[in-house]
């Protein structure tokens, strides 16, 4: 399942500026016109095969198999046609003009797809923790620049959280890092399954976690049913609770930065106020 926030993320980098591309019709219509050039002067079926690499041209203008074949057919069947009437040499038969877009198009087409694939598992790797397949720390400040945006031009509030998790160190010299990663996991799909969609769940490293939750005013019960899940994942494991720190844009910040930093130190008040009074648990 993807994780929450990925989405939102990659919107943010791609707002940027766009290279202009002209349209595929229009890309077409030019490599029509210089597959009809070489197949005039050379004529015959010579000028028919001189016209393969503009196919593959053509072919890949097409989004889906079908707009491939309909982009590569074209350039043949000019090439074929501007050679018949400057030299009236022999025409290739119909099926080979259908079928070498046709085999251009599936070729491409299965290409691109592969190249595809490969290129959202490599984003994906570059944009997520490779531990729990949460966003890490790139990602988290790729979607609260998004946010940020998104949320000053609505003059709405979202909320950051970072919570940790203490005694995590102690779990990890009593029964090994297996134990550790395992538990780290637990808390990652605790917090996956309790949480909106349209939250963002990163992991910042070791037992830091941080959360931005866009278009939300109730801290409290956001901060509550954080805890409650990682308790649950947690649950059965001595000396480990949670510690939490919120805080809320734009009243406590204007940048990831500052949104960062004021639940941080949120998080070790809460922290030290857990550890001056023992007998409480720290929300």
């Amino acid at each position: 399942m993807a994780r929450p926030g990925l989405d939102a993320g990659v919107r943010g980098r791609r707002a940027g500026r766009r290279r202009h591309v002209a349209p595929a019709p229009i890309r077409v219509i030019l490599m029509i016109a210089a597959a009809a050039v070489p197949a005039g002067f050379v004529g015959g079926s010579d000028g028919f095969w001189l016209c393969v690499p503009i196919v593959l041209l053509g072919a890949a203008v097409g989004s889906t198999p079908v707009g491939a074949f309909c982009s590569a057919l074209p350039v043949l069947a000019a090439a074929a046609l501007v050679a018949d009437a400057v030299h009236r040499g022999p025409l290739p038969p119909l099926w080979l003009l259908l079928a070498v877009p046709g085999a251009c198009a599936v070729v491409l087409q299965s290409l691109s797809g592969r190249l595809r694939r490969e290129r959202e598992l490599l984003q994906h790797a570059a944009f997520s923790d490779p531990l729990t397949g949460l966003a890490n720390r790139r990602m988290l400040t790729s979607t609260a620049a998004y946010e940020i945006a998104r949320h000053h031009r609505s003059r709405n509030r979202f909320i950051v959280v970072m919570l940790d998790l203490d005694g995590f160190k102690l779990l990890n010299d009593r029964y090994g890092h297996a134990a550790g990663d395992q538990l780290l996991r637990d808390v990652a799909d605790a917090l996956t399954a309790s949480l909106r969609r349209q939250d963002t769940i990163a992991r910042l490293g070791g037992d830091e976690f941080c959360v931005i939750a866009p278009e939300t005013e109730n801290s409290r019960a956001l901060a509550e049913k954080i805890s409650d899940a990682v308790a649950h994942a947690a649950s059965g494991i001595q000396g480990l609770q949670t510690s939490v720190g919120l805080s809320v844009f734009p009243d406590d910040g204007v940048t990831i930065e500052q949104l960062v930093d004021a639940a941080d130190n949120r998080l070790l008040s809460a922290k030290r106020s857990r550890d001056s009074q023992p007998q409480r648990r720290a929300a």
